[in-house]
């Protein structure tokens, strides 16, 4: 293999891309979470973040923190009303997808497999509730993350990096 050495920040080189999605955020409650959130949609190119209901909003020190400032470039919006907002994105044209184990949830890897040909918002639900039932309603599917062990969650944080990786793959190799 050689002999690799480490890169800093600024000899490392990225594509500077946006894709067509959005994070939407329903009740979110740790403002950690939240400037993962940024921190994730910064690193995946995403066109928003939608902080909806009571998740914590900027300006928050634990959302700075978390974050690494990127909640100072990455736009947002607070929707208090998640319905409200898809209904107005589905008018757009954009796809609802919400990240839930139900009873017809589709693997994510399987979904993202079968073609990711529309603008998306992607719905993670509150950390320890999930998706709000009225919403998981309004969605056109949920996805699940196949898991083997016998957890059943996942960190909201982290199956929002896993999605985003799937979402964002399957979207370059077909676009």
């Amino acid at each position: 293999m050689g002999q690799e050495q480490q890169l800093t920040h600024y000899e490392t080189e990225w594509e500077d891309r946006q894709f067509p999605l959005i994070l939407a955020c329903d009740n979110w409650q740790d403002p950690l979470n939240v400037g993962m959130a940024f921190r994730l949609a910064d690193a995946f190119g995403l066109e928003a973040v939608w902080l909806c209901g009571v998740s914590p909003v900027p300006p928050s020190r634990k959302i700075k923190k978390t974050s690494r400032s990127t909640h100072q470039w990455v736009p947002f919006v607070h929707h208090p009303d998640l319905g409200e907002a898809l209904d107005g994105a589905r008018a757009k044209g954009y796809q609802l997808v919400g990240v839930e184990i139900t009873s017809g949830s589709k693997a994510i890897d399987e979904y993202v497999a079968a073609g990711v040909d529309r603008p998306t918002v992607l719905v993670l639900g509150a950390e320890k509730e999930g998706i709000q039932a009225h919403i998981i309603e309004k969605l056109d599917q949920c996805v699940h993350i196949p898991m083997h062990g016998r957890g059943t969650s996942l960190n909201v944080a982290t199956a929002l990096a896993i999605a985003l990786y799937a979402w964002t793959a399957a979207w370059r190799q077909q676009h």
